[in-house]
């Protein structure tokens, strides 16, 4: 945890006083230092030989002689650097930073650490002829619809649902076929074949009587045996109207196709289950494809797929996945699919050859590039551009390669800018100053929403950056102590960290407790004082407490920090050292007292008495 690191009132006035009444520039002594620190570290290297570094401007390469260029600093930054200032750095290298300007006990202004440069360990800065002699090009991270392109191969097949038979319900003889042979086209409505069937006729003869008796519960009853026989309503119509039993009873095909198969022919007699024909209609058909097994999770139903045809180049371009079967061949590691084609046209036809493309997994990801994307045994990574020739690399964690794009999952953000042509002699560059050693490599995290805080992976760098929340509570509670406005500028490195933290830390229990804080940060840079101001700390600190009691206590108690809450509200604020000071009011402050890992879980904490109401309260 850092020291405290805020002005005192009268520590304030002097300032104000210095600089005439103005607000220091935060980063003024941080550019005079590095500027300083840059010009004592000068280097100077070959185009052609970038292994070779000297210390002599107006030295030449041993090598091929040619003259020696400026190189990036040893530490990696460069002078007058620009952007968002994240925070301040000890100059000395100790392990103690600050969200605003301050000094050590020794007088030493702290260095400003700003946005770019905290990604940028290790980075070189290239002269704008050797950018252009490498061939350098620069691309953009950005999120782009994208998904990986799936050939497959199928076979036209008939659609079932398009298919109709017609089977025998009575004893009787075929006369009068219209069909004969498979092939043959037929049309809704057309006359099939005529049956001569003695049952068919006394069913028609008793359903005579029901009408010349006219008991209506006879006649219905009647009406369905016919009906149950195979009379056709058309016919049962007819009947009704001329009172005259047809003794061969006409069959009609109640939907087009062609005539798949015939089983029977002119006269042949016929049982109740005989097969008579089966009618297809081609206006529709299948096409069996057949996927990968690793391809089939990315399939889903609905999806459209590009259709192309050797023997059809006129069949339609376009079908959609209907169905997938549940059976993986397990000779082939394939499964099946079904795309649903129109065929009105009359175009394919079953047993054709079908060339099948699709789009898997289609959506906007964040992506670059794939030729910005360097391959090695640590794993990938790409060469970042900050602008002004310069340039370092960064461990990224990738995803789905399609259409010439590679997914992000991990390590970078949309508008950051890569080097996606002339990168390898960059990153050789990088690698001879050990940057790649430096790399902010995702932490390889097996984490999930249940994680418990406490069990998180967070090392010295990142407790540093949530300290940063921690530190602003610790500076409203003061502005409220003491009466002044926060000035909204140094809440700003907190806000900048939050994006990074929450990416970082990604369907864990630390995101929300990052969402809350910022927000309570963003609103607290309006409040900026009285009770505004105190809202918003209560919303801080609320935000914050799973992550004080919960994550890592013993580092905040032995800081020296003490977390007090008001009798009555139970609102929260963070101190250090002292008596307590409530910023809320005058209630009667309390000790939360910090968990101890080590202590027996069953036995309970110590209760503390309130402590004195009047003790440096607001």
């Amino acid at each position: 945890m850092k020291q405290t690191f805020f002005f005192t009132a009268s520590a304030l006035g002097l300032l104000l006083v210095a600089c005439d009444g103005k607000t220091p520039a935060p980063n003024a002594t941080a550019s005079s230092a590095e500027a300083a620190s840059a010009s004592e570290t000068a280097q100077y290297t070959c185009p052609m030989h970038p292994h070779y570094i000297s210390t002599d401007a107006d030295g030449s390469c041993p090598i091929c002689g040619m003259d020696l260029v400026p190189a990036s600093p040893a530490d990696g930054t460069k002078s007058g650097a620009t952007g968002q200032i994240l925070y301040y750095k000890h100059p000395m290298g100790k392990a103690d930073t600050s969200p605003i300007p301050k000094k050590d006990s020794m007088g030493m202004d702290y260095i400003a650490v700003y946005a770019d440069q905290s990604r940028t360990d290790g980075s070189i800065v290239v002269d704008p002829e050797m950018i252009q002699t490498m061939g350098v090009r620069i691309a953009p991270v950005e999120v782009a619809n994208f998904g990986r392109s799936l050939r497959a191969f199928g076979t036209v097949e008939t659609n079932e649902r398009l298919e109709n038979v017609a089977v025998s319900r009575i004893e009787g003889w075929i006369e009068d076929l219209r069909v004969r042979a498979e092939g043959d086209t037929v049309r809704p409505g057309a006359l099939l074949y005529r049956v001569y069937s003695p049952d068919l006729i006394a069913a028609q003869k008793d359903y005579l009587n029901s009408l010349q008796i006219g008991n209506d519960n006879r006649i219905s009853s009647v009406k369905q045996r016919l009906r149950s026989l195979g009379m056709q309503t058309t016919t049962i119509n007819r009947l009704t109207e001329t009172r005259k039993v047809i003794e061969r009873v006409p069959v009609y095909a109640e939907a087009g196709g062609i005539v798949a198969s015939l089983q029977v022919r002119e006269g042949d007699f016929i049982k109740p289950g005989t097969p008579i024909l089966r009618l297809q209609s081609y206006s529709g058909v299948w096409i069996i494809a057949s996927v990968p097994e690793q391809d089939l999770a990315l399939v889903d139903t609905g999806m459209p797929v590009r259709l192309s045809f050797p023997s059809a180049p006129g069949a339609p371009a376009e079908g959609r996945i209907n169905y997938i079967y549940p059976e993986i061949d397990p000779k082939t590691r394939t499964g099946e699919v079904r795309i649903e084609v129109d065929n009105a046209a009359g175009y394919l036809r079953p047993g054709a050859y079908a060339n099948i493309s699709m789009d898997l997994g289609s959506e906007p990801r964040l992506s670059v590039p794939t030729e910005a994307i360097l391959r090695d045994s640590r794993g990938s990574h790409v060469i970042l551009a900050f602008g002004e020739g310069r340039f370092a690399g960064r461990t990224v964690e990738t995803g789905l390669n399609a259409k010439g794009r590679t997914e992000i999952l991990a390590g970078l953000a949309s508008g950051e800018q890569v080097v996606a042509s002339g990168q390898f002699m960059l990153d050789s560059e990088v690698n001879l100053r050990e940057g790649l050693s430096k790399l902010q490599a995702p932490i390889a995290m097996m984490t999930g929403p249940d994680t418990p805080l406490a069990e998180l992976p967070v090392d010295a760098t990142t407790l540093t950056e949530i300290d940063h929340f921690t530190d602003m509570a610790l500076y409203f509670h003061e502005a409220l102590r003491d009466d002044y406005k926060i000035d909204p500028y140094y809440v700003d490195p907190a806000i900048g960290l939050s994006e990074t933290l929450k990416i970082r830390y990604a369907n864990t229990k630390l995101v929300p407790i990052l969402t809350d804080a910022e927000a309570a940060l963003r609103a607290a840079k309006s409040a900026v004082e009285g009770d505004a101001l105190a809202v918003e700390l209560s919303r801080l600190m609320t935000a914050l407490k799973p992550w004080l009691i919960d994550g890592t206590p013993i580092h905040y108690r032995d800081s020296g920090l003490t977390l007090y809450k008001e009798a009555g509200t139970e609102r929260l604020w963070l101190q250090e050292g002292g008596e307590p000071s409530n910023p809320y009011g005058d209630s009667p402050a309390e000790i939360v007292d910090w968990p101890n890992p080590m202590a027996d879980m069953d036995s309970g904490r110590s209760e503390r008495a309130p402590a004195d109401p009047r003790a440096g309260n607001r």
